[in-house]
């Protein structure tokens, strides 16, 4: 028959279990932040490649709109005036998109944090356990 364990064995193996699963739960945040650092720099990538071509393409046509609405109104600076606001709005709806999907983004460690709630409920039951095999 086996002997019971001791207080400080026990006491033992709760320290190095706790070590263990700090040392597993520090491993899951750093891989959680990695992977929405990724998601988070190639969504920056794609909107900053997506803003350069819009631009080039919107200079292209912001001329191509001065010129024709000047010719059909007579008056260059009224349809430059119309062109620059027509613009402008349609810049602050694709700034006003990015920002929605970036903030769809999930940057808090979220499987560690319910991880970290469960091993803190693990080491009260643990510490429980002892306390109350111990007790004579």
């Amino acid at each position: 028959m086996e002997a019971e364990p001791t207080l400080g064995t026990l006491a033992t193996r709760l320290a190095q279990d706790s070590s263990t699963l700090i040392k597993q739960e520090i491993a899951l945040a750093k891989a959680e932040a990695r992977q929405s650092v990724r998601q988070a720099a190639n969504g920056v990538m794609k909107l900053g490649v997506a803003a350069a071509v819009l631009g080039i393409g919107t200079l292209v046509l912001t001329a191509f709109l001065v010129l024709f609405l000047g010719e059909l109104l007579g008056n260059y600076w009224a349809a430059a005036l119309i062109v620059g606001l027509l613009l402008s709005v349609v810049g602050a709806l694709l700034a006003v998109a990015g920002l929605r999907r970036l903030k769809h983004l999930q940057i808090a460690p979220g499987n560690t944090i319910e991880t970290l709630k469960e091993d803190k409920a693990w080491a009260q039951s643990e510490i429980s356990r002892v306390r109350r095999d111990a007790r004579p």
